[in-house]
């Protein structure tokens, strides 16, 4: 593809939107002229993984069912940007809800699309040190989570084993090792 070309949406129609995700369909020109329709397209909020450690070397887990998988999952503590919302104040407020913990020493690690060829969101990682318990989790209400601590060590291997299976959430835990490793 030369310099400067592009993708041309040509028309775009909303096949379905319910309070998470919206399905649109389009129909795109390629830089060579070919028309490539239907394209569908996910939209979806953006979202705000955290990788919160404790002052002890902890890393705070969620454990939680995930229903497409049928199965549970542990991961990082995530959630949605609110429409208006800056993302980090969206982490702040996941992670607080989702497992009661809560810390003033924040740090993006990024933002990665997660699956850039299907939906349009994007996700921003943040690292949290010396975070506490400072209040009782609140999860959403359909929302059973587990809070599980864990050696900040032992991630890798629970990545390994298949425990931890979010590519969005393995991406933000290798981010965080690599600028913990990075430090003195």
């Amino acid at each position: 593809m030369a310099e400067g070309e592009a993708w041309k949406r040509l028309r775009s129609e909303r096949l379905l939107e319910t309070p998470y995700f919206a399905l649109r369909s389009d129909r795109l020109r390629l830089p060579g002229g070919a028309v490539k329709d239907p394209y569908y397209v996910v939209e979806r909020p953006d979202a705000a993984i955290i990788f919160p450690l404790t002052g002890e070397g902890e890393v705070v887990l969620v454990r939680q069912y995930r229903p497409p998988l049928e199965r549970m999952e542990l991961g990082l503590p995530a959630g949605l940007v609110e429409e208006g919302e800056k993302p980090e104040a969206a982490a702040r407020r996941e992670l607080l809800e989702e497992t009661g913990y809560s810390g003033d020493q924040w740090e993006p690690l990024g933002s990665l699309a997660s699956s850039p060829s299907l939906k349009d969101n994007w996700a921003y990682l943040f690292l949290a040190r010396d975070v506490e318990e400072s209040a009782p989790p609140a999860p959403d209400e359909h929302e059973l989570v587990e809070v599980v601590r864990a050696p900040v060590g032992d991630l890798p291997g629970l990545i390994r084993s298949g425990e931890i299976v979010s590519s969005s959430g393995v991406a933000a835990i290798m981010l965080a090792l690599e600028r913990l490793r990075e430090e003195p």
